[in-house]
């Protein structure tokens, strides 16, 4: 069992020193030979930055700094970053929003954006692309839609016992054939009126294979269940993206080669492509070093990483802030922590600021508290729910007197104890193999014993991830949420009182009723008006305290052409892996 201590500070001055000299804003570098191709325009050009003409052939290994339990992201205890970026070569995606947060249509699939055909009830029409296919030999069509209705629908009656990541489907009521065969028209019930139908995850698995497996996934919900559970464990042998698997080990490695029947517009030039997993980023940079992998998009980056980064030859990479915002989230199931007010006085006791100076910004040294649970702090519809509540601030005098008007007592031993005269103890959770994690861990625990509460420090490795996190199997515990520039599903997913992701099992109804109204409002500045609604209450349950988007990476040797980071999505990198080759010379 892990205590707390705090921080030792002396390596933070020579990493926030080295951030500043780098440039400030992010950190940005590459190899000492003069003229090398890098990520140096990426500030002023970040949707081509990096584009040149490629090589036809070539070999790409792709390093990803953790794991993944399964080939399924319907699943919740697989909605990992990690298995959203395994998965990207081969996932059926509506399309992808950009570096400036445009949506971008997946046209290997679809001929045109989808339409908006009737507002009430909402129906929603796409056009297939005539050439759409699973990579073998069978078309995508509306089976496959329907499949991925029952699978994200969080309805019993059609999946029985299924946890998806988000009941994104919820509120379908139909699907069928337009007036040509091309076409799919979903219809909604009168529930749903969302700002954001453009963007729903109508793919996912294809049900030609779930039938061929003798599932009767169209009427037998406990069939439908086992298809899902059958797409995890089964490594794909199917592809609606420009690559297919031609070898895999689940949490270790994937093996990719070109998908000869991709419909999409993008020619692919690679020979191979290569996804490898790694239990931490020292260890893909030393690959890196080595020549047995080109490069990465890590989740978190340190200073020291920075520093190794800096030191090599022939390393390109920058820094910025990237599409995952790190927070520490409470389940409101434990038997202290149930307290609303208990939970307020913890977050007003941690010091984020703090957190901030001594992890994200030694490697971003204007990494900025992040203040809306929804927006980042830099968007049109952003607003700070957060400063005037304490929560974040490290005030330990405010955390005290709320606690104490709240009959809360401490020890002669100035440990906390509860109205009942318990004392309070709990857990606090975070993935190993960081460095700022264990500084975070660290300074949390600091911060709470200064109040009288003895934290528990349980670190658990990288890969178990999904499953600590389904199985709420934590009293408090640090994660990162990757996201898109949506709101409608994030809000349903992250706090909806039936939302299998919403792991800390927060039960507010006036929350559900804000969420529910937001699945409702068509008009985008409506929906932003209620979703500051929704952050605002969140604040006040004292749920989930932001801490940061954090510094992100994308590390790549200069061969590598076409490849460039994308905080909008949550494959990152991966976004465009159809594009990615070695540059021509």
């Amino acid at each position: 069992m892990l205590r707390a201590r705090r921080p030792a500070t002396g390596a933070i001055g020579i990493g926030a020193a080295l951030v500043m000299i780098l440039g400030g804003t992010t950190a940005c570098g590459q190899g000492q030979a003069a003229g090398d191709p890098g990520f140096e325009d990426c500030a002023t050009d970040p949707v081509s930055c990096n584009s040149g003409e490629r090589a036809d052939g070539g070999e790409i290994t792709w390093g990803i700094d953790g794991s993944w339990t399964g080939w399924n992201p319907n699943l919740s205890a697989e909605y990992t970053v990690y298995t959203l970026q395994v998965t990207a070569p081969y996932w059926p995606a509506v399309g992808q929003f950009d570096q400036n947060a445009d949506f971008v249509v997946n046209d290997a699939i679809f001929a045109g954006e989808p339409e908006l055909i009737n507002q009430t009830p909402m129906q929603v029409e796409y056009t297939l692309n005539p050439d759409a296919n699973w990579g073998d030999g069978n078309p995508i069509g509306l089976d496959d839609f329907t499949y991925t209705w029952y699978a994200r629908s969080g309805n019993g009656d059609l999946c029985k016992d299924c946890t998806p990541a988000a009941a994104t489907a919820a509120d379908v009521v139909s699907i069928e054939e337009g007036a040509t065969a091309d076409k799919i028209v979903i219809t909604y019930n009168d529930e749903y009126a969302s700002s954001e139908w453009k963007y729903e995850p109508v793919l996912s698995n294809p049900a030609h294979i779930a039938d061929e497996q003798g599932l009767d996934w169209k009427h037998d919900p406990a069939d439908m269940a086992a298809a899902e559970t059958y797409f995890s464990q089964t490594v794909p042998t199917w592809s609606a993206g420009p690559f297919k698997i031609d070898d895999a080990a689940t949490g270790d490695y994937a093996i990719f080669t070109p998908n000869e029947d991709w419909a999409g517009s993008t020619e692919v030039t690679l020979d191979k492509l290569t996804l490898k997993s790694f239990d931490s980023l020292e260890s893909i940079i030393t690959e890196i070093r080595q020549g047995t992998v080109d490069g990465s998009s890590p989740g978190n980056i340190s200073a020291e990483n920075v520093v190794q980064l800096v030191s090599e030859d022939g390393i390109n990479f920058n820094v910025d802030r990237g599409p995952l915002w790190h927070h520490i989230d409470i389940n409101v199931n434990n038997e202290f922590l149930s307290d609303p007010v208990l939970r307020t006085a913890v977050f007003q006791a941690i010091d984020v600021e703090e957190i901030i100076a001594r992890t994200y910004a030694n490697v971003q040294s204007d990494a900025a508290r992040k203040l809306n649970h929804l927006y980042r702090n830099d968007s049109a519809n952003f607003q700070d729910h957060l400063t005037a509540t304490g929560q974040g601030a490290g005030d330990t005098e405010q955390a005290r007197d709320a606690l104490l008007d709240a009959d809360y007592s401490w020890n002669s031993d100035g440990k906390l104890l509860d109205p009942e005269g318990e004392q309070v103890t709990f857990n606090y959770r975070y993935a190993d193999g960081s460095d700022d994690r264990q500084t975070m861990a660290d300074l949390v625990a600091f911060n709470l014993a200064d109040i009288g509460i003895d934290v528990e420090l349980k670190p658990f490795p990288a890969a178990d991830l999904g499953p600590t996190l389904d199985q709420s199997n934590f009293d408090m515990v640090a994660f990162g949420w990757t996201s898109q520039p949506v709101i409608v599903n994030s809000a349903r997913q992250f706090w909806a009182s039936d939302a299998p992701t919403n792991y800390g099992r927060l039960d507010d109804p006036e929350l559900d009723a804000l969420i529910d109204a937001l699945a409702l409002e068509p008009d985008p500045a409506e929906a932003a008006e209620i979703g500051n609604q929704i952050a605002e209450r969140v604040v006040q349950d004292a749920y989930q305290l932001p801490l940061v988007n954090t510094p992100v990476a994308i590390i790549a040797t200069p061969e590598l052409v076409n490849v460039r980071d994308n905080w909008a999505s949550q494959q990152r990198a991966l976004y465009n892996v159809a594009e990615w080759g070695i540059r021509a010379e």
